[in-house]
């Protein structure tokens, strides 16, 4: 079966086999370039990228394999083939460890060279495809998310867009316990180029002094009394992917001293090892404390504290977000109502206590209330008595108004949109009114599906 027709460039000072070669893999349909030396095949595969490279071993000035990495940095990363004489092997060995997909030893049959070319562009299609199925899942991922409309998050949104493709640079998440750091955390990573790698937290007050360093740096085998054999820290764990460091503020000096020291070699030695290890890692750190504040009495090193706030986000509590508290209330009621297989609504009433609450424990304490809430509802609405005692009795003295009296417009419209299964343009088309008015009149009537 004849394979599909690719791009090729082939770089050779034998103008001859070049001839030869280019002549054969035009007709086989390919498409082919020529260079006889690396600057001009490096200024062929700029402008006309390849992608395959057929590269001779032996050119004049650079050599091929100094010309290798050159053409593996270039966009869309051609895959290369060194093209070797018989007695250059070790030199093709050398070539694949450096990223080279295959190679041809000289001289080689035609047959050879179509097996060759087949095989390294099935393995790259292969390749696209899965980068390309690998975008698609981190889309779905991303979209699955609840993006919150307030113009405050609107805000962090943009900021989460603007750094996550900046892969390299590192990333600090302020904000009140609660306010969702390590959902930002999640969605810079899931935003980046770093998507398919690993996305690794620590909570850094959730462990003691003594188990810190071994868990973010790893041990060699002896290292300390129970160091049975070789761990790896979460360092290694998220190479070429993401470290999340939750609460940083709170890590010992003596371990921000050896933080400081790995972000800025991007190497680690693990306790006890001798060789260090190279680190391809973006750290993403969040803390609820006053960093500039810690620097000032000493309990947070200024360099660290300067090396993390490369690039901050401060996420704003939820009492200042008074449009996103419905939003969150709806989806945490409905993961609520699935989890415990329960069919209810909510009242407006408690709807709008929940609007007036000040949630001192910000999107944490509102999801767990919405928990309780649903554990306790009996029947199939949520009622103010269902309200945990916090909002039914806030701390101002404020009590929560008695229900209003039934309004038969309202239920009647409510049980039309139950029947529509809440779809609102086919209850607008069975009440013979637009949607926009069906909209404007559930304003109106105070009407919310939870």
């Amino acid at each position: 079966m004849r394979e599909a027709a690719v791009k090729i460039l082939i770089i050779d000072d034998d103008p001859e086999l070049a001839k030869v070669l280019g002549l054969y893999l035009r007709k086989a349909g390919h498409q082919t370039a020529f260079a006889p030396d690396a600057d001009q095949g490096l200024e062929e595969a700029g402008r006309q990228p390849p992608e395959i490279v057929l590269l001779d071993r032996r050119l004049p000035g650079m050599t091929g394999l100094d010309l290798l990495p050159h053409l593996l940095r270039l966009p869309g990363r051609p895959a290369v083939v060194m093209m070797t004489g018989m007695t250059e092997i070790s030199d093709a060995v050398a070539a694949i460890k450096l990223g080279a997909e295959d190679y041809l030893s000289k001289p080689f049959e035609f047959e050879t060279l179509d097996l060759v070319i087949q095989r390294v562009a099935e393995k790259r299609n292969l390749h696209r495809d899965v980068e390309a199925l690998k975008q698609v899942q981190k889309e779905q991922t991303v979209r699955d998310y609840l993006f919150l409309s307030g113009q405050a998050m609107q805000a962090v949104y943009e900021q989460i867009e603007q750094v996550a493709e900046k892969e390299k640079v590192t990333v600090l998440i302020l904000g009140e316990t609660g306010t969702g750091k390590e959902h930002a955390a999640r969605l810079i990573h899931l935003s980046s180029p770093r998507a398919a790698k690993p996305f690794v937290e620590l909570h850094c007050a959730a462990l003691p002094e003594s188990l810190l360093e071994s868990e973010l740096f790893g041990f060699e085998a002896g290292a300390f009394t129970d160091a049975k054999k070789q761990k790896k820290g979460l360092f290694e764990m998220a190479q070429a992917g993401t470290l999340f460091l939750d609460e940083v503020g709170e890590l010992p000096l003596s371990i921000q001293t050896k933080l400081l020291k790995v972000l800025e070699q991007k190497q680690l030695r693990r306790l006890g090892g001798l060789d260090p290890i190279d680190l391809d890692v973006r750290v993403v750190a969040a803390t609820n404390r006053d960093l500039e504040k810690e620097t000032q009495a000493g309990r947070f090193r200024a360099d660290l504290y300067y090396r993390l706030n490369v690039f901050s986000i401060r996420l704003p509590p939820l009492r200042d977000r008074g449009g996103d508290i419905v939003e969150l209330a709806k989806f945490f009621f409905d993961l609520a109502c699935r989890d415990f297989q329960k069919k209810l609504e909510l009242t407006p009433q408690v709807i709008r206590r929940m609007q007036s609450y000040p949630w001192p424990g910000n999107i944490r304490e509102l999801k767990n209330s919405v928990e309780r809430m649903v554990i306790r509802a009996r029947g199939g609405v949520l009622k103010p008595e269902d309200m945990p005692e916090e909002l039914r009795f806030p701390a101002d003295g404020a009590r929560l108004e008695p229900e209003a009296s039934a309004n038969p417009e309202a239920e009647d419209l409510r049980r039309l949109l139950n029947d529509c299964h809440w779809n609102r343009s086919l209850a607008a088309q069975k009440l013979g009114i637009s949607r926009p008015t069906l909209l404007k009149k559930m304003k109106e009537l105070d009407i919310y599906k939870m």
